[in-house]
């Protein structure tokens, strides 16, 4: 059974915290004030954690204080959604340090961000099946006007019940980042999604669990990875939805093959990649290599160049809600059921 928070309203309070790396720039903090801004204007109010903008070691603060300042938010009552500030690279070293009586023993509250945030997300939905937010961390709220993505990931949360979302007609050109930090994204490349196996129609559904590679591996082989178990319970199966930030081909296919040893993918119905940010072959062996060596023996659809991750917009992914994915000719429609 899937625990799912209550819906966001008009005039309640959503907290940010870094669960990883702080607002510490310039730029990292003109963005979070017009994110602020723009969400107040929505009708959101507003609390920050003491570490949201400070800076030790590439992180916000130890992970012991990273965790006692989410925990904070997650017992505040009047906090109904967390947007977790930033990504980074150790959000890891928190969750040894987050209370499981009081997540298990307090009102639960959504739980948004992606990236090294993906880590967050999945260990609370794996180890306590509570439903959390892949989607934007808070910075991506400051432009001047709002992209539908992001409207859109308000409006599921409004909702809370069923949503539906297409592909995006193009994508952000990553390499042609504007100084101008409140811009809206710069969409110039031609979203097509694609069939690993050349199919003009495919279905997938399942329970929905996934986020960054590079993050969410960092579970196994610990005590915080619950992952066969949380997959196992539902009869219905996995529809796993996955993307690469920063991984070669070559540390792509070595993780996804660690995983797939670890039994994460035994229940598999299907899988989703998003854009990747790395696909430059390594000699003959390419990303597409990595797709077949890992996703063949399972004989399930396999989707890649998703709207999902780092190449912004991305679509609002709730884990631990029921999928239902059909691809047609390389568009792609989800539509979640928080069931």
């Amino acid at each position: 059974m899937i625990i799912y928070p209550e819906k966001i309203v008009n005039g309640c309070t959503f907290g940010t915290t870094a669960s990883s790396d702080g607002a510490r720039s310039d730029k990292n903090i003109i963005k979070l004030d017009g994110a602020i801004k723009n969400l107040k204007e929505l009708g959101f109010n507003e609390i920050e954690t003491a570490n949201t903008r400070t800076i030790e070691k590439i992180s916000s603060s130890s992970g012991k204080i990273r965790a006692e300042e989410f925990m904070q938010l997650w017992q505040n009552k009047n906090v109904k959604w967390i947007i977790i500030t930033r990504g980074g690279e150790f959000l890891i070293e928190m969750l040894p340090y987050l209370d499981k009586d009081i997540i298990t023993n307090n009102t639960c509250k959504w739980v948004q961000g992606f990236s090294d945030t993906s880590l967050l997300l999945y260990y609370l939905t794996t180890n306590f099946n509570i439903a959390t937010v892949h989607a934007s961390n808070i910075s991506d709220f400051c432009m001047r006007r709002l992209d539908a993505s992001l409207l859109k990931n308000i409006e599921i949360l409004e909702e809370c019940s069923e949503s539906t979302q297409e592909s995006f007609e193009l994508y952000e050109d990553y390499d042609e980042k504007s100084e101008d930090y409140l811009a809206p994204y710069d969409l110039k490349g031609k979203v097509e999604y694609k069939h690993l196996y050349s199919k003009k129609e495919d279905k997938i559904e399942g329970r929905m669990i996934g986020g960054c590679i590079d993050t969410i591996s960092q579970l196994m082989g610990t005590k915080l990875d619950n992952t066969t178990r949380f997959c196992n319970q539902f009869e219905e199966g996995i529809l796993w939805y996955l993307e690469n930030c920063e991984l070669t081909v070559a540390s792509l296919y070595r993780t996804l093959l660690q995983m797939k040893n670890n039994g994460w993918f035994e229940n598999t119905k299907g899988f989703i990649f998003g854009r990747t940010m790395s696909k430059e072959p390594l000699e003959d062996f390419t990303y597409e290599d990595v797709l077949h060596k890992i996703c063949d023996d399972f004989n399930v659809p396999v989707i890649y160049d998703a709207d999902i991750g780092h190449i912004a917009p991305q679509w609002t992914i709730i884990n631990g809600s029921y999928g239902e994915f059909e691809y047609n000719n390389g568009k792609g429609k989800l539509k979640q059921k928080m069931i």
